[in-house]
């Protein structure tokens, strides 16, 4: 029987990376959740690096290097994983049930100081800390377009997502942008999209229990989608990013628990409170059933447009 290793390289040689990868997701979802996280980050990779290789804007030699170094990267965590699976007990290899979270992240200010691939380490990092991780299968895409929200919902369809998780900007009554959360088009350039239009994006994926917008100023938008779907979560003004990553991670901490969305966002915000910014304890807010009992939006000057970056979201 091949190897992991052997397996995967075979895959890549005939140039099927995107099977390859597949195989190691679910090999890190089989008793190996250590390695969901890097495997899930190189997917993000190779799939915006196909894109921007259809863009035309790299080089055959930046292709090829960016390539030859995702590869050498999938092929370690494979090594490593080998060896993890071979020192297990053959009992506990076996697939739990996990919670599906679509993690996607957007960026096209680049002023704005945003490590998007960071927070869903940080978050993964924060859970495994607690013994939580692997109540989790996260499947990410970054530089995310509307275009990738809706095909990723769709392909996502078998496994039954019960979160999404968008990590980047949004606006309200922005000079240049209006209101919406901000998505990036074919280019890699501003796409803003309205609460409502995301809202009617959701309402056909019914397994979606839980749309978290983890973005300054994400109150509005979070109403209208929560009007289609049973629970969401934004923001009300400004937050600092590594608030707004302490709330995520306490929040899908008290997920992994077994509680309910409403007790898990009470527990997060008391986790910012106990923190090192307690007064923005009070920007996240629930949209639970259509209804909020917050103001969902604090007027003020808005982040996106600053000369220096900010350490905002």
């Amino acid at each position: 029987m091949p190897t992991l290793k052997s397996q995967i390289s075979d895959l890549v040689t005939q140039t099927k990376v995107d099977e390859a990868l597949e195989v190691a997701k679910q090999c890190a979802l089989v008793g190996c959740i250590e390695f969901d996280t890097p495997i899930t980050l190189i997917t993000a990779e190779w799939n915006h690096l196909k894109k921007t290789v259809l863009r035309g804007t790299l080089t055959f030699a930046e292709e090829s290097t960016k390539r030859q170094d995702l590869i050498y990267r999938l092929i370690s965590v494979a090594e490593e994983m080998e060896k993890a699976i071979a020192k297990m007990p053959q009992t506990s290899v076996q697939a739990a049930p996990k919670d599906v979270i679509l993690f996607l992240g957007a960026n096209p200010f680049e002023n704005l100081a945003l490590a998007l691939d960071r927070e869903l380490e940080v978050i993964s990092h924060g859970l495994t800390q607690f013994g939580k991780r692997d109540a989790f299968d996260f499947r990410a895409k970054l530089h995310v377009t509307p275009t990738d929200l809706q095909r990723m919902l769709l392909e996502a369809q078998g496994f039954q997502p019960r979160f999404v998780h968008f990590a980047g900007n949004s606006v309200v009554d922005h000079p240049d942008y209006g209101t919406g959360v901000v998505f990036e088009d074919d280019n890699g350039q501003p796409r803003i999209v309205s609460g409502d239009v995301l809202a009617a994006i959701f309402r056909q994926f019914k397994s979606v229990e839980c749309v978290f917008l983890n973005t300054c100023d994400s109150g509005p938008s979070a109403l209208a989608i929560g009007k289609e779907v049973k629970y969401a979560i934004g923001m009300n003004d400004r937050v600092y990013d590594d608030v707004a990553i302490e709330f995520a991670v306490a929040f899908y901490e008290a997920i992994a628990g077994g509680n309910d969305v409403p007790f898990a966002f009470d527990f997060a915000k008391m986790r910012v409170r106990l923190g090192n910014a307690p007064h923005q304890a009070s920007l996240p807010v629930l949209v639970a059933n259509g209804q909020c009992n917050d103001p969902v939006y604090v007027p003020g000057a808005s982040h996106i447009g600053d000369i220096n970056p900010r350490i905002v979201r």
